[in-house]
């Protein structure tokens, strides 16, 4: 079944974006005894014969882009290169996040398999109009059950169920979001989005640098709890009543504040990502791929020494409030609006800190013979961006935060500082838990 079908306002954002600089999803898995090459090429084939947005391309019509299927697209772009060590793996990342995908030919999405005798790394590319965290990690599981099978020697022919294409994300909003009925509520979201505006610019007196240096370069760092620790941090969560996302979201904005800022008195402007999925009609399958999320944005005033579980109280408010008014909804068809004004005057970014994170993922330790050690992921960022980006998991009861900077905007040595004070924050909350500062 073929899709064709005009891009809905955040897809667009983000091809408007891509017109910019590229912007992409990177994925690396880490496996043990990875699966032959061929065996990978199979399974991607018959995922791309399931997923309608792995045959299309992006056209522009009369100034309107649309996703345009194929029926017999190209094959998903297979590299395979043999594995030199532990950290090749970064090398292909960064490349990848600093390569635009094609997207006037389909398909919108390439892959590298670093293929060693014992260890081996699959990373995945794809263009961000096609994917959002929770396709991706059923992508994820969807692949390697099929190495899985392949490798026990299931067959597979043309009757495998196909994925009916779906709408964009604003054509499954509920009807009072939808046709006239949205221009109240979003009226409302513009006046108190350009009040708030006025008075962070002003709170913040242009102490955020923006490069002129269009070429930046996205690179990358990664942290990992152990489950124990992990395990204490969540209970800790708990035992104050927030979630980890908004720990997570605080102790970002303090590593940045102390480091970035010098920990002077600052409104830190962070962005979360909500899942939209549950709240549309009807609600998309994680299988299907797609984008559907939406950017929250929050501030809070760092440097006062307030402590992170009081910083991780004060976003989750905030995010609980643009959840209440239904920003969830209206944010993405401002997006838009919102990118053509910071490209045309590049006097703002979208703010310090962003984390994506997919909380508790159900991946499995093994398929069949092929064992998974974990995920990286990692989401490419442009100079109009936040200052520092992360993409966050629990997989296998452990906690993955993978981070991604800009080479104009710190080198890695403070980016490194910045992700140890993060990873330090984080363990003093679960050993003096109350006590940490932001």
């Amino acid at each position: 079944m073929f899709l064709n079908r005009k891009l809905g306002s955040f897809e667009q954002t983000w091809v408007m974006m891509d017109e910019f600089v590229p912007v992409l999803f990177v994925g690396v898995l880490h496996l043990t005894n990875g699966p032959a090459a061929k065996v990978l090429r199979q399974a991607l084939s018959l995922m791309q014969r399931r997923h309608p947005l792995l045959r299309v391309a992006i056209a522009n019509r009369g100034g309107n882009r649309h996703f345009v299927g194929s029926g017999n697209p190209p094959e998903i772009p297979l590299k395979v290169l043999k594995r030199t060590g532990t950290d090749q793996w970064r090398e292909v990342a960064e490349r990848e996040l600093n390569t635009a995908v094609d997207t006037s030919r389909p398909p919108l999405c390439r892959c590298t398999y670093l293929q060693g005798s014992a260890d081996s790394e699959f990373i995945f590319t794809f263009h961000h109009t096609i994917i959002d965290s929770r396709a991706g990690m059923t992508f994820v599981d969807e692949l390697l059950s099929l190495c899985a099978d392949i490798e026990t020697g299931v067959r597979f022919d043309d009757t495998r169920p196909v994925l009916k294409p779906l709408p964009a994300m604003e054509d499954l909003y509920p009807p009072r979001f939808k046709g006239w009925h949205r221009y109240l509520p979003l009226a409302t979201f513009i006046a108190r989005q350009m009040a708030k505006e006025v008075v962070y610019r002003l709170k913040l007196k242009g102490r955020q640098q923006i490069s002129k240096n269009s070429d930046a370069r996205c690179r990358i760092m990664s942290v990992k709890l152990d489950c124990e620790v992990t395990s204490a941090l969540v209970r800790q969560a708990r035992s104050h009543r927030l979630s980890l996302n908004n720990i997570l979201h605080a102790a970002m904005a303090a590593g940045v504040a102390r480091h970035r800022y010098r920990d002077q008195s600052v409104p830190m402007r962070g962005i979360a990502f909500a899942d939209m999925r549950p709240y549309l009609v009807p609600s998309p399958s994680a299988a299907d791929l797609g984008v559907y999320i939406s950017m929250l944005p929050y501030t809070i005033n760092a440097g006062r020494g307030e402590t992170i579980w009081a910083q991780a109280g004060e976003i989750g408010r905030q995010i609980y409030r643009a959840i209440k008014y239904n920003d969830k909804f209206i944010a993405p068809l401002f997006s838009k609006h919102l990118l053509r004004t910071l490209i045309s005057r590049r006097s703002m970014r979208l703010g310090m800190i962003a984390l994506s994170y997919a909380g508790p993922v159900r991946l499995g330790e093994t398929y069949g013979n092929i064992g998974l050690k974990g995920l990286s992921g990692f989401i490419s960022n442009n100079v109009l961006g936040p200052e520092l980006a992360a993409f966050g998991a629990l997989i296998h009861g452990c906690l993955s935060l993978d981070f991604l900077y800009l080479d104009s905007d710190m080198d890695a040595r403070e980016a490194a500082q910045i992700v140890t004070c993060i990873h330090d924050i984080l363990l003093s909350l679960c050993t003096q838990p109350g006590q940490e500062k932001a």
